[in-house]
């Protein structure tokens, strides 16, 4: 076993005793299935101690109120839960406990935009008499910062190398039974023609166009999420979800260490987190436009007074503490007046 498979397992460890929940979502992860549409989702009829899933892999949410309306939750794996210590603290069961609606869970973990509205639409849920919330943002931008392709059609994901990479290896696999069985018909009939590959379309790396692609596609979603809405008849609004390297924290002693072991166990990720703090500004000001143009409401909860606190709210840098959970949902009702 090599040093850095060392270094990262040890802190695994060590995280997994700061927060001993993160041993449920890294088996949870572990488990997760291939679906169709999606590309991936949380595996099913899952019933470890922090998180339950149900018949689909959505996550359950407690607090359910006979004949209320019907709200949706919408983003990644913040939305999910990730980091809470139970299914009652997900923002969604929160939101159950402190507003009129029964909220359900639509939160993809690693989702992208186009993820998020795809899982609501194949959900095919009938009665949306409450308001669309969709707390998102940081899964397109990492993504977009990432090598690999973006498309202004198809977007990109996470873990779009292993599935180009198997599709590719799919590929090399027809085009040799197919070469098989072109020689085999000319051997025996003296007819068949060589088959031409397609022309695979070239995309280009620049960190510009793939910006700028990502946008393209994140509007698209706004629509849908604002079709949907006018077509129910209620709101859609849209949360640029906490961050930390976006908040003007202090962080405590446990954020400080936890943020430190994340860096030991991913050390190729530090520069993607520094052009995620240095594009910010820009990028909180470019979703503000999409969301005018759109119809959405915006809310931009890094710039909230009761996230920068001296508190323990982040249990990494995405994914939130039950408290962390507990304030994002008191804002959520303050600055949507849910």
């Amino acid at each position: 076993m090599s040093g850095s498979v060392k270094k990262s397992r040890a802190a695994v460890e060590r995280r997994n005793l700061i927060v001993p929940q993160m041993r449920d979502y890294d088996e949870l992860g572990m488990r997760q299935e291939w679906v169709p549409h999606l590309m991936y989702f949380h595996p099913r009829n899952v019933a470890l101690k922090s998180v339950t899933t149900d018949e689909f892999g959505f996550r359950n949410t407690t607090g359910f109120k006979p004949g209320a309306p019907t709200a949706l939750l919408v983003g990644g794996s913040s939305v999910f839960g990730i980091g809470s210590t139970s299914d009652a603290m997900t923002i969604p069961s929160l939101l159950n406990a402190t507003t009129k609606y029964n909220w359900l869970n639509f939160g993809g973990r690693a989702f992208n935009s186009t993820q998020e509205a795809i899982l609501v639409h194949l959900s095919n849920t009938k009665k949306i008499d409450g308001p669309i919330v969709v707390m998102s943002g940081a899964n397109n931008l990492t993504r977009s910062l990432m090598s690999g392709s973006f498309s202004k059609m198809f977007g990109a994901f996470f873990h779009q190398g292993l599935f180009e990479s198997q599709m590719r290896s799919a590929a090399v696999g027809n085009r040799a039974l197919a070469r098989q069985l072109v020689a085999g018909l000319r051997e025996r009939f003296g007819v068949g023609r060589k088959l031409r590959s397609q022309p695979v379309s070239n995309t280009s790396d620049s960190k510009a166009e793939s910006y700028n692609a990502m946008l393209t596609v994140f509007e698209r979603d706004c629509e849908y999420f604002q079709m949907l809405a006018k077509h129910n008849s209620t709101s859609a609004s849209f949360v640029l979800q906490p961050f930390a390297p976006w908040i003007q924290k202090s962080l405590t002693t446990q954020e400080t260490e936890l943020f430190k072991l994340l860096d030991q166990e991913a050390e190729g990720f530090s520069r993607v987190l520094s052009e995620l703090a240095e594009r910010k500004q820009q990028y909180t000001q470019d979703l503000q436009t999409i969301c005018a143009r759109t119809g959405l409401k915006f809310v931009d909860l890094n710039t909230a007074p009761e996230l920068q606190k001296p508190e323990w709210l982040f249990v990494d840098r995405v994914h939130l503490t039950d408290a962390g959970y507990s304030v994002v949902t008191k804002l959520l009702v303050r600055d949507l007046a849910l």
